[in-house]
């Protein structure tokens, strides 16, 4: 039987990850693959989509290995195999995306003698020396996927090979519906009204992403500069509550000028086209945009480690993510080519549309990547990154803890901590 087992770190979030997940996972089923996944968190659902699907919550697999015990390892590895009701015939392949699920997957892909092939999807900094090494051998052996052309050397420098396959995308996913109530939770707002705003912009994100707050700063700078100016900016957010959420709302009301109208909704549960009628400019980064671009909306794309801006996706800048070159041009300054005319936003989108079609369409892009899937399976001599156990202070109180407060616990007890370490080393000035 063929069989695809996917490594990830959940599937609860609203997020690009997940869609790619179920992008890839009915391109498989449709093509003869059993899909499993394994993920560390599935829990509260919001994409009921996956229901659909096999899928197994293994929440030791946001943790490295390297903190577990062998007899720990062989008890997850026995539950996954069971889970994918694992037969010594069967024809099996591996996906995995962020470190630690990949980590694990290489020692499952071990188990099974094929190859973890790991997808690179969300930018991380690679930090510490295990870490370094198990990506650096991936790449060495050509079993790592940059998810565009610049992913690789931005993120591990020019020393290595650069496999990549942008992300695929299926604009059919977004329904064609003639009422949005359901979606936001509120009417739209018209294309009637839209057309009385110099310019009208939409974001849709994950609360969490910094640009978030630090494009309402923008925003309200241009304003504040050019009050004959209107601007309508609506961003469509993953949550409708809590700490980040009420962080905007104070925002809002200490920056917001009078010519700046700002609406916050969300979350959207089911992506239609409504969502994106009546505006003239998309921002944002990953599968946002590429959901904006096919609804025929002009994107700019976000530099997510200094919030600036490339440009117009499709047209002066050809990727969905932060490039090799940081991002230099603010968001005012886009805005100023709008507004003078400087830039045609009907011909940005026609040449986004033919750029995105040609480079992204998912039965192309998922084809190529189950090639590059059984040509890398096809090696005789699999080598396999070997898990030391190399300890240091930090993996000592990790080890300590995931073996005294179990994992949940300790997971919470790190992320509180890097909050702790992120807002004292902050600049209380800057969101960027």
């Amino acid at each position: 039987m063929r069989k695809y087992v996917l490594f990830l770190n959940t599937i609860s979030e609203i997020g690009g990850a997940e869609l790619y997940v179920l992008r890839k996972a009915r391109f498989l089923e449709n093509n003869g693959f059993k899909v499993y996944i394994v993920t560390g968190k599935a829990q509260n659902i919001r994409f009921t989509e996956f229901y659909d699907y096999e899928f197994l919550e293994i929440k030791e697999i946001v943790i490295s290995p390297n903190l577990f015990c062998k007899n720990e390892i062989s008890g997850i590895l026995e539950r996954i195999l069971v889970f994918i009701h694992y037969q010594e015939q069967d024809e099996i392949f591996v996906e995995s995306h962020q470190i630690y699920p990949a980590m694990w997957a290489e020692i499952f892909a071990q188990k099974v003698n094929r190859v973890n092939l790991v997808y690179c999807i969300t930018p991380f900094r690679v930090n510490g020396y295990i870490i370094r090494e198990f990506y650096h051998k991936k790449l060495r052996n050509d079993e790592l996927l940059g998810c565009n052309e610049s992913y690789i050397p931005e993120t591990f420098g020019n020393g290595f090979k650069n496999n990549y396959l942008n992300i695929p995308f299926d604009p059919n996913e977004i329904e064609k519906v003639s009422n949005q109530d359901t979606v936001l939770g509120k009417d739209n707002v018209s294309d009637v009204a839209l057309e009385s705003r110099d310019i009208s912009i939409l974001t849709i994100s994950r609360i969490q992403k910094t640009y978030i707050a630090q494009s309402i700063i923008d925003l309200s700078d241009f304003c504040k500069k050019y009050p004959d100016a209107s601007v309508k900016y609506n961003l469509v957010l993953s949550e409708n509550n809590g700490s980040e959420y009420d962080k905007l709302k104070i925002l809002i009301d200490k920056v917001k000028p009078n010519n700046l109208d700002i609406e916050l909704n969300g979350p959207v549960l089911k992506l239609t086209d409504t969502i994106f009628k009546g505006y003239d400019l998309f921002i944002g980064m990953g599968t946002a945009v590429l959901n904006a671009v096919s609804m025929g909306l002009p994107s700019l794309v976000v530099d997510y480690r200094n919030n600036r801006y490339y440009g117009f996706f499709g047209y002066d800048y050809y990727e969905s993510g932060a490039g090799i070159r940081p991002a230099e041009k603010g968001l005012d300054y886009f805005i100023k080519q709008v507004l003078n005319k400087e830039v045609d936003l009907e011909e940005v989108r026609k040449k986004a549309m033919d750029y995105f079609l040609e480079n992204y369409e998912s039965e192309k892009v998922n084809r190529r990547f189950l090639e590059y899937q059984y040509n890398i399976n096809k090696k005789t001599d699999k080598k396999y990154f070997k898990f030391e156990k190399r300890f240091n202070y930090k993996d000592m109180i990790e080890f300590l803890l995931l073996h005294t407060c179990g994992v949940r616990n300790t997971q919470r007890i790190l992320s509180r901590l890097r909050a702790i370490k992120g807002f004292v080393s902050s600049d209380e000035h800057s969101f960027r």
